[in-house]
């Protein structure tokens, strides 16, 4: 395919992609945990794959925790179990086919989702050092409700609740830049019955980063990195710095601006076996959070 093609047609897609972040809807949403966004970008891109190189699978676990400090209030009552957030997933690789399927517990308080992710992408490669994945994913949450600890009338409230709905992400790379468009969350597909309890929000992101090498060796890389989202009713950034050592350790730092939200993150990977860890505050909320990933690529 020509180069000023694909241009066209990549034009053509982000267009496409941010007229519907733009579409209006007067309901508020349920917020989505943010992840360490450079270390996983695949958590809000489907056309981003964690599987390259050498491997062509990759098996992933992951737990995320609420850490509450004493005289901390929440909005609703909850039990310990419910900050926990865990979850599991497979990508995997075929030449430029990629593909996932995961699982994800969300233990909130007045309600417990169980979503289910199956996820396709194809790679275009331009030129050897030019390549474009485009992806689509289709999610299903299922919401199980626990209307006695609501403190409004919740007659009209259903005990279970199925929501399905779809995200489409497109991520080009060039040498030691990235950058990648998505929407997450189109239909914008609701529970409880449309009202403001439960919802989804559709969601824009943006993500740009670049590798630098700081040795001729390759092996200490500096990527400084940026996401930037835009929702019906929220809109924020994140900035940060990635420092990789001999292509086995990593740490990072990185800034939320909507909750004025540190990340501190390190990890490692050792053949074929992924382990990373993250953790933010913020003195806004005062809630902090831990984040745990255990993985293998084989």
């Amino acid at each position: 395919m020509e180069p000023s093609k694909v241009k066209t047609k990549t034009a053509i897609v982000i267009i496409a992609l941010c007229s519907l972040i733009l579409v209006p809807d007067k309901t508020a949403a349920q917020d989505h945990i943010m992840y360490d966004q450079y270390r996983d970008l695949s958590f809000y891109n489907p056309s981003v794959s964690n599987v390259d190189g050498d491997y062509k699978h990759y098996v992933q676990v992951w737990s995320h925790a609420a850490i509450e400090p004493k005289g901390f209030v929440r909005r609703y009552d909850s039990d310990i179990y419910e900050n926990i957030n865990v979850g599991a997933r497979y990508q995997g690789r075929l030449d430029k086919h990629i593909f996932s399927a995961s699982y994800h517990y969300d233990g909130y308080s007045f309600f417990h989702q169980h979503t289910i992710n199956l996820s396709y992408g194809y790679e275009f490669v331009i030129k050897d050092i030019h390549k474009l994945s485009v992806g689509g994913r289709l999610q299903v949450n299922f919401c199980d409700i626990m209307p006695k600890k609501l403190a409004v009338q919740t007659e009209w409230l259903k005990d279970f609740q199925m929501t399905p709905d779809v995200d489409l992400g497109m991520q080009y790379r060039m040498r030691g830049l990235n950058v990648g468009v998505s929407v997450v969350n189109i239909a914008g597909n609701s529970a409880a019955n449309n009202t403001a309890l439960i919802l989804y929000e559709r969601r824009g992101y943006c993500n740009i980063s670049y590798d630098f090498l700081l040795d001729k060796g390759k092996n200490i890389m500096l990527s400084p990195h940026a996401l930037f989202y835009l929702g019906q009713h929220t809109a924020s950034a994140d900035v940060g710095l990635e420092l990789n050592l001999w292509k086995y350790a990593h740490v990072g730092y990185t800034f939320r601006f909507l909750e004025m939200r540190h990340v501190v993150t390190a990890g490692m990977e050792y053949k074929g076996f992924v382990l990373d860890l993250a953790y933010d505050g913020a003195a806004q909320t005062r809630q902090q959070r831990l984040q745990l990933s255990a993985g293998y690529k084989f």
